[in-house]
């Protein structure tokens, strides 16, 4: 009981989102296959990037903290991308009759996810920064259902959680 007590709750919403977040990157690659897209998309990527600095600084959250937690998310995503891709193509996959489209399914979702975690950012910034709570952050932050997708991925997308300087 009194490790339960000792959990550090809080972080969950930060925990979702970031779970939620990978999770959609099964979703992108197979939207992404069926259009033979490449993976990466800098562009796009920095557009993203620059919106959630403008949406957290006005939660007060700091610019480089949020490019660096940001682009570890995207990074991640790409990393599950490119290992479905090298499966889809050892398996020679063909189109994906489920794929959802990349415009009018996943980018909202990901816009809400964006919301949650700035929100969820903004709400354990003085956890994260507590050098003395890493461990707790740690703890809070492990368990991603997306570390079925890919553990690299999972460890890239909490690493600058974790190490929160």
């Amino acid at each position: 009981m009194k490790h339960w007590l000792a959990f550090p709750w809080a972080l969950e919403p930060l925990r979702q989102a970031i779970d939620q977040r990978l999770l959609l990157a099964e979703p992108v690659a197979r939207a992404k296959w069926n259009r033979q897209a490449p993976i990466e998309d800098l562009p796009r990527e920095a557009l993203v990037i620059a919106a959630a600095v403008k949406q957290g600084s006005a939660l007060g959250l700091p610019t480089q903290r949020v490019e660096a937690v940001f682009r570890a998310q995207i990074e991640a995503s790409k990393t599950v991308q490119r290992e479905l891709y090298q499966r889809w193509t050892a398996q020679h996959a063909g189109r994906f009759d489920d794929a959802p489209d990349l415009a009018t399914d996943i980018r909202p979702e990901l816009d809400r996810i964006t919301t949650e975690l700035l929100a969820a950012l903004a709400a354990n910034q003085a956890i994260l920064l507590d050098a003395n709570r890493r461990d707790e952050v740690a703890q809070g932050l492990r368990t991603l259902d997306a570390t079925a997708l890919s553990a690299a991925a999972a460890q890239q997308a909490l690493a600058p959680l974790i190490n929160f300087q």
